[in-house]
């Protein structure tokens, strides 16, 4: 029989560039981000108990255009967490960087725990 290995990890969602909604002074990479409805193509940073739909890659030098890494059906996404979150859950953002799992009203599936301290992989289907 073959022997097999668990192997894991983050699989990279479609990255693709936004711009920062006109109230978000401050992107970053690794900000959680949800959808702005304050014009086209643009992002909001989360807060608690935001749905995130990516997280910040990179942020131009002038902070106009963000590269965005989005939660896509197969991706698997490394976050770091606060709270206790289970194997099972979804997620939500707990902060503009930290997701916190929850049982239902959340994005994902949480696969992994603590495979990087401190972190959950997350499943997006």
């Amino acid at each position: 029989m073959a022997t097999r290995v668990l192997s894991g990890g983050p699989l990279t969602g479609a990255v693709t560039t936004f711009a920062p909604a006109s109230a978000w002074t401050d992107p970053a990479p690794g900000d959680l981000v949800k959808q702005s409805t304050g014009g086209a193509y643009q992002l909001a940073e989360c807060a608690d108990t935001n749905v995130p739909i990516g997280v910040v890659t990179e942020v131009s030098d002038d902070g106009a255009v963000l590269a965005v890494e989005l939660f896509t059906s197969g991706a698997i996404a490394r976050l770091p967490y606060t709270g206790n979150p289970s194997l099972g859950q979804q997620i939500q953002a707990s902060a503009a960087t930290k997701v916190k799992g929850v049982a239902s009203g959340g994005v994902g599936l949480i696969v992994g725990r603590d495979l990087v301290t401190g972190s959950v992989d997350v499943l997006f289907l």
